[in-house]
């Protein structure tokens, strides 16, 4: 025989009378915490049997805390495979009894029901156990569960007891029965939670991405700032496809200003998609709702869509959470529930105006603009025009046609560069000449913009907009546009376009 062959041989015997005596001395070996009288099975121990979508109903009772139902639905949901194709299909989906009305996180409610459709047990503890022993095991005070599953008379009742001190599982003994298990942690995790834990913290939905719905308008009040910040949707920008990267909306409170497209998304859209860090208090007491100080709110948000939707949401007082972390007490009218907001949750808390604000001073598109007149150190040039594009633009020029649509594009292209350094909120009045000014009205007679630039300083002048001042900008940019008024009659002057 192959040396090689016996060698094998041999470890197999080795090994198998090895095999004997681990299993002979893990057979006899008593295991923690269980009950000198009690035997583990061989076997699995299976305690009960369904399919996860054959159950109807859940009802969870804690020893302490509010008993809470979860009932089936079938949904009709479409779905997408690897390959980008999109079914329809049945989901069996719970939502949880007499909480209708709120936001619920039925993800996390389907595992009350697909963690445990079938359980078996981890071991035996202890066999034809008396009333007084169920307090050893957490079974005097345990949560008690319920599934009702479709084609069985009988519903499945649980008991759920304490952890166990050294393998992760829990106690468990059926309703009606005398003995009692262990299972696992993760079987019975579902159960342990209050009711608070299903109900979603995502308070307002997110847009989709084929969702063309326009926030029209959104007011944001808060108690310390002595003004309202007022947003609405301008549609002479929208209508165009010249805004390029303007943004849509435009700041009407405590001014009228553009606003950054990058910067002012959070406060145009910030309240969709707008996510709780905990849900506090579901169908409050008004007593509950003014305790919070929502009858004398910190910050009110008031957001109007197109579809005539008004959306109104709200922070009141602050307080400490569990994990040390302070949070705004926080609701959405029409959402009967209290939520804690953390201070990142949305801008509306700090946002103000130099947040959101363009250091653009003027959007309109050089076509669309029917008179344009620069005046300073007593030169004028006042362009009128009319057309839709630069091959077809008539202009004039202090009352005489004037044909080089170029040189008129260039100029154009510098005011557009006119930049705010500084938004002002104050009332400020100048002191001083104007320095320049730029009158520019729109063909359609939508928009008017009446600038004025005053000393500021040394290094900055003031920029009045409509009789207002709200900008203070670089001085050097001023005294390029005094240089271009004064050398636009000649064509062999450069514009100057850097300051």
């Amino acid at each position: 025989m192959n040396k090689t062959l016996k060698g094998i041989i041999g470890g197999g015997v080795l090994l198998g009378v090895l095999g004997g005596v681990l299993a002979f001395l893990k057979l006899t070996d008593k295991k923690p915490e269980q009950d000198s009288s009690s035997s583990a099975a061989a076997e699995e121990i299976w305690l009960w049997h369904a399919h996860s979508d054959d159950i109807s109903q859940i009802t969870v009772e804690p020893a302490e805390g509010e008993k809470y139902v979860a009932n089936r639905k079938i949904d009709r949901t479409e779905t997408t495979d690897v390959y980008g194709s999109t079914a329809v299909q049945d989901i069996a989906n719970y939502y949880l009894e007499g909480y209708e009305d709120l936001p619920m996180s039925t993800v996390t409610i389907r595992t009350l029901a697909t963690r445990s459709p079938e359980l078996a047990a981890v071991s035996i503890v202890l066999e034809h156990a008396e009333d007084s022993d169920m307090s050893r095991f957490g079974l005097d005070h345990a949560t008690r569960v319920t599934y009702v599953v479709d084609g069985q008379d009988e519903p499945i009742i649980f008991l759920i007891g304490d952890k166990t001190q050294v393998d992760s599982c829990y106690y468990l003994r059926m309703e009606g029965g005398d003995t009692v298990y262990t299972v696992s942690e993760s079987a019975m995790e579902p159960f342990l939670k209050d009711v608070k834990s299903y109900l979603g913290t995502t308070v307002i939905a997110d847009l989709a991405d084929d969702d063309d719905t326009i926030v029209e308008s959104v007011r944001i009040s808060r108690k310390n700032l002595d003004y309202d910040i007022a947003i609405e949707y301008d549609e002479t920008i929208s209508e165009t496809d010249r805004s390029g990267g303007m943004a849509m909306h435009t700041m009407v409170e405590p001014f009228y200003c553009m606003l950054s497209p990058d910067k002012s998304t959070d406060a145009t859209h910030g309240l969709f998609g707008l996510t709780a860090a905990e849900v506090l208090t579901p169908h409050p007491t008004q007593a509950e709702i003014d305790a919070c100080g929502f009858d004398d709110p910190f910050v009110t948000v008031t957001m109007v869509t197109d579809d005539g939707k008004q959306t109104v949401f709200r922070l009141a007082d602050t307080y400490e959470s569990e994990d040390g972390n302070q949070y705004y007490y926080g609701m959405v009218e029409g959402i009967n529930c209290i939520y804690g907001f953390s201070e990142d949750a949305s801008i509306y808390d700090n946002v103000v105006p130099g947040d959101i604000s363009s250091k653009n001073i003027i959007n309109l598109y050089v076509w669309d603009v029917a008179r344009t007149r620069l005046s300073a150190n007593g030169k004028t040039l006042d362009f009128k025009g009319s057309g839709t594009d630069q091959s077809d633009f008539v202009l004039t020029l202090n009352g005489e046609p004037y044909e080089d649509n170029e040189r008129y594009r260039q100029l154009y292209a510098f005011l557009l560069g006119t930049k705010a350094e500084d938004l002002i909120v104050e009332e400020i009045q100048p002191e001083g000449e104007v320095l320049a000014e730029i009158l520019l009205e729109q063909l359609d007679g939508t928009h008017s913009y009446d600038i004025k630039f005053y000393p500021a300083g040394t290094q900055k002048a003031y920029v009045s907009v409509n009789g207002e001042i709200r900008y203070r900008c670089r001085k050097s940019y001023v005294e390029t546009l005094i240089h271009n008024i004064e050398i636009f009659s000649d064509p062999n002057e450069a514009i100057k376009t850097t300051w």
